[in-house]
């Protein structure tokens, strides 16, 4: 069987000529093609714009055809480019199931799961601990990942399940409500606001904000963003930072606070303090997001997730979102 190009398809329908290319050349091609822009898939991917170029010139010379035509502000796909965007994304696809089961034959099933530390809390830990006396044999894998990171890692296939900022709907997902947390600001212990038990937001302006970073965390920016303009605040951003850990450890240096979800002793940073916010902004919605067809496994770690949320304490309502 023949596409545009030439290419031959295998029976499977993938295209031979992407069999010993890499998997980040083709994912890097697929993001522009969704996004429509180099600037929004650079953004999206956390690369630069001439990085992104880049892999996708490379990608052109190994295929030698122009996947892209370019404009001044937006980029369409040329034939060639059209068959790369369908028959890519059945190859990344497949590269991620087969990874899996390789895996599972040598070592047993794996369950692959993306987390954000600072909103899985303890319910996390008591659901993988439930988990276990369950399936034994199942291996969990968790990466630690921004959110963007996550919904694309599962979309992909990449990922069996994640715990994340609950999204009401979305496309290829399926979303469980776990808990509602509330915000809170996180400081130093040596700082002013350490002994308070709430802080007004109005102060909270003078201080140097540190956030986790836009293109990773899309939700959380216009989130903060539209909690501080309902105050008329415009806030002093000093940082931004990949994860929680570097989140954490910025401020525990000092360098400025933060809006978290509340952590309380789960947090494990005896250099933090974690401080109401007045006003209280909406609570943050936690859930778990699966693919459309979960494996006997993925619907048991969501049953114990589910459960380990409402013995933790954690409500499950519709009362506010990230």
């Amino acid at each position: 069987m023949h596409t545009a190009c030439g290419w031959r398809l295998d029976e499977a329908g993938i295209p031979a000529t992407l069999r010993g290319m890499e998997s980040k050349l083709v994912r890097a091609f697929i993001k522009v093609a969704e996004m429509g822009t180099i600037t929004a898939a650079a953004s999206k991917l956390g690369l630069t714009q001439p990085a992104l170029s880049r892999r996708i010139r490379t990608l052109e010379e190994e295929l030698g055809v122009e996947l892209l035509k370019r404009e001044a502000h937006s980029v369409s796909l040329t034939p060639a480019g059209q068959v790369l965007f369908r028959d890519g994304r059945k190859w990344l696809a497949m590269g991620a199931q087969v990874r899996q089961r390789v895996c599972e034959a040598g070592h047993g099933a794996i369950l692959r799961v993306g987390y954000s530390p600072s909103l899985a809390g303890p319910f996390l830990g008591l659901a993988l601990e439930r988990f276990n006396q369950i399936h034994p044999k199942v291996r969990v894998q968790l990466s630690d990942l921004s959110t963007a990171e996550m919904k694309d890692g599962l979309i992909a296939g990449r990922l069996d399940l994640i715990v994340t900022v609950f999204e009401e709907k979305e496309e290829g997902l399926e979303w469980e409500l776990l808990e509602c947390r509330p915000w809170r600001l996180a400081v130093a212990m040596r700082h002013r606001f350490a002994e308070a038990s709430a802080v007004d937001v109005a102060q909270v302006a003078q201080e140097g904000l540190l956030m986790y970073a836009r293109e990773g965390y899309p939700d959380y920016w216009k989130r903060v963003g539209e909690y501080f303009a309902e105050q008329g605040i415009s806030p002093r951003v000093v940082g931004e930072f990949d994860g929680f850990s570097s989140l954490a450890m910025a401020v525990e240096a000092g360098i400025g606070v933060a809006m978290v979800a509340n952590a309380g002793q789960d947090a494990n940073r005896p250099g933090i303090r974690f401080v109401a916010l007045e006003p209280s902004p909406s609570a943050i919605r936690v859930g778990v997001g699966w693919g459309k067809s979960p494996t006997p496994a993925c619907q048991v770690l969501i049953q114990e997730l589910k459960a380990s949320a409402r013995s933790s304490g954690g409500e499950a309502t519709e009362g506010g979102e990230l």
